[in-house]
């Protein structure tokens, strides 16, 4: 197995991403020591907010007096006096904002840190954002492998703030990619691995107090409606005009020169004129109702994809697809939420009178479709890049936290999957079990067969999750790993519903006949099949489970499967050619039973399942019981030499 050339990896894909940083000690003593910086950059700022808050108050209470006090006694020394109260009142209003905001900031890395620490352990199974909603419960093998869902990959990875940073994810996930792009993206996430402050920071500026992702949709349909001012160029000048004339007719009525109240005549002509026009305006109000911090959030992640230096070509293409001529994409959309903030005026109490006076929608509205002029839907594209660089970022942080991390060989589907130290990615790194196995190309299969709970359906699982990961373009976990351009296809888990009137049996039918018509497609399937047909009786089931096996094999189908007939995994020594058999088992020390989790070669020997019933207080029929624990026993003691 070759590794890939890939420039800017500091370690070979032969050795774990996160070598240099020593293991998950280290890595949680260099997050934990960030995250206590942060904490105390965070106190720091709070004690000067604190400060800053009876500045302001002694400052304001100043200024009631002394303007109180300039106002009764005619005092100019007072009123100077208050002035300067005034103005350090202002002061202390602005440095007690940027200092809020910059204990925001801290607080914001801090919590980075904080992710990254339980990313790095099992923390991150209590991350609320599961990834559920994204994919259909029918995907041909998400919700089998644990994908998506509590405890899933999805859950575990996750480090996108944007809605579509978090569909780019799953997308990626879910949809083998072809090995170019694979490849571009391997070359990505290496470069990101090395860059935490990089990728902290696009974390920090997308944050949000609550958790809530970022949501470009109202932006994006605003950019998709007709512009108002084009079809009524009368709009423009008026806007201008009608508070021009409000003004001239209030000067003119304090004056005495015409009427006091002639300013009526002229707001009622105003408020009939936007009446006119009220429907138009809404629709772009309305739409434009995007939160003014949700695109300075946005504005902060532009920042930092314009201004990072990075070499990788996917990286670079990025930075290629939101450059804009004249002012960078970040400053538009600060333009945009200037006028998004102005917008917001409609849900205060004075915008009836801004509205009245000065025509104040008109202007925003000109504003708003200002923008939608100069830039129009390239928005779109600035949305996408960001949450492809999100996606990138959060394979990125697998490959850094994660000390059994490795790049793996994309490969063409005649190749055979081929795999050092396998292991799960969603178990924790000090506890789990690696394994090597080896398929040997298209038309080869697994069969796994062991005792319960001894790991076939988990090593099932590691396998689907590191060749969705690998066709992803991210890092797997295993110590090496070969990955051919496959079609993953999973039937592990089948529910049963009364409400649709389904069977156990007729649930994994379904999931096994998507299988096998998606034999029939290029590349080949490469597929996952625990306990085949377990909802029919045993004959049924060892019968349908040996023709669906040839069946996917015939089709130049690979892939496991995980079964407790004997009788299946005996076509591996009919067919030594195409199936090969390996195993998980268990074995008694000291009465107690004992799991290794280490994949064997062969059909496996021994059952626990009389022993499971005997723990859960279920008598046997002594006969029978002693026929097989005299097997068992025998075949205990080989393992445990074994082991020992």
């Amino acid at each position: 197995m070759t590794a890939p050339n890939l420039k800017p990896a500091r370690t070979s894909p032969s050795t774990p991403l996160s070598a240099e940083v020593g293991g998950l000690d280290a890595i949680l003593h260099t997050h934990a020591q960030l995250r206590d910086r942060f904490a105390a950059e965070a106190e720091q700022h709070e004690s000067r907010g604190n400060r800053l808050s009876w500045v302001r108050l002694t400052s304001f209470l100043a200024v009631v007096v002394l303007m109180g006090g300039a106002f009764l006694d005619r005092s100019g020394l007072l009123l100077v006096l208050g002035l300067a109260a005034l103005v350090a009142f202002a002061v202390a209003v602005v440095a007690h904002g940027r200092t809020i905001a910059a204990q925001e900031r801290a607080q914001y890395r801090q919590d980075t840190h904080i992710r990254h620490i339980a990313r790095a352990g099992l923390g991150w199974t209590r991350f609320p954002n599961k990834g559920e909603a994204l994919l259909p419960r029918d995907h041909a093998y998400a919700w089998d492998i644990d994908l998506v869902g509590q405890g899933s990959l999805f859950q575990r990875i996750d480090a996108t703030h944007t809605l579509l940073g978090e569909q780019t994810l799953v997308q990626w996930l879910a949809a083998a990619s072809d090995i170019p792009t694979a490849r571009l993206r391997q070359e990505a996430v290496l470069e990101l691995r090395d860059q935490l402050e990089l990728r902290r920071e696009l974390e920090v500026a997308a944050a949000h107090p609550k958790g809530e992702k970022l949501d470009a949709s109202r932006v994006q349909a605003l950019v998709e409606l007709p512009l108002l001012f084009p079809q009524k160029p009368w709009l423009r000048p008026l806007s201008f005009i009608g508070p021009l004339t409000m003004l001239v007719v209030v000067v003119l009525g304090s004056l005495g020169k015409i009427p006091t109240s002639s300013w009526v005549l002229v707001a009622i002509a105003q408020a009939l004129i936007l009446m006119r026009i009220a429907p138009e305006l809404r629709n772009t109000l309305d739409v434009s109702a995007a939160k003014a911090p949700a695109l300075q959030a946005y504005k902060q992640m532009l920042l930092v994809l314009e201004e990072a230096s990075w070499q990788s070509p996917l990286l670079k293409s990025l930075q290629d697809r939101v450059k804009f001529e004249g002012a960078k994409p970040s400053s538009q959309l600060a333009r945009l939420a200037f006028w998004v903030g102005l917008a917001d005026a409609r849900l205060n109490i004075f915008h009836i009178v801004l509205n009245t006076f000065l025509l104040w929608d008109l202007h925003v509205v000109h504003g708003l479709e200002g923008f939608v002029r100069d830039v129009g839907r390239r928005v779109n594209t600035w949305f996408v890049a960001l949450g492809e660089l999100e996606a990138l970022s959060s394979f990125a942080c697998l490959a850094e936290l994660d000390p059994a991390a490795h790049m793996p060989e994309l490969v063409d589907e005649r190749a055979p999957l081929v795999a050092a130290g396998l292991a799960h990615p969603l178990l924790s790194p000090d506890a789990r079990v690696a394994n090597d196995l080896q398929l040997r190309g298209p038309g080869t299969a697994l069969v796994v067969t062991g005792s319960n709970m001894a790991g076939k359906s988990t090593l099932l699982r590691s396998v689907g999750l590191n060749i969705a990961l690998g066709l992803a373009g991210g890092p797997v976990i295993a110590h090496e790993m070969q990955v051919p351009r496959v079609r993953l296809r999973a039937s592990m888990r089948a529910d049963d519903s009364l409400e649709a009137g389904s069977s156990y049996f007729h649930a994994e039918l379904s999931k096994l006949k998507r299988v096998i018509q998606d034999a029939e497609l290029a590349p080949p399937v490469f597929f996952l099949l625990d306990e085949l047909l377990r909802g029919t009786n045993a004959r049924a089931r060892h019968v349908g489970a040996r023709a669906v096996l040839v069946h996917l094999l015939d089709r130049s189908g690979t892939g496991l499967c995980a079964t407790h007939d004997v009788e299946l995994a005996a076509l591996g020594n009919q067919d030594e050619k195409h199936i090969e058999n390996v195993h998980f088992t268990d074995v008694m020390m000291n009465g107690e039973m004992i799991f290794d989790y280490r994949l064997r070669k062969g059909i496996v020997r021994t059952s626990n399942a009389l022993r499971l019933l005997a723990l859960a207080g279920i008598d046997v029929p002594t006969a029978e019981r002693e026929a097989l624990e005299g097997v068992d026993a025998r075949l205990d003691l080989q393992a445990n030499k074994t082991l020992e």
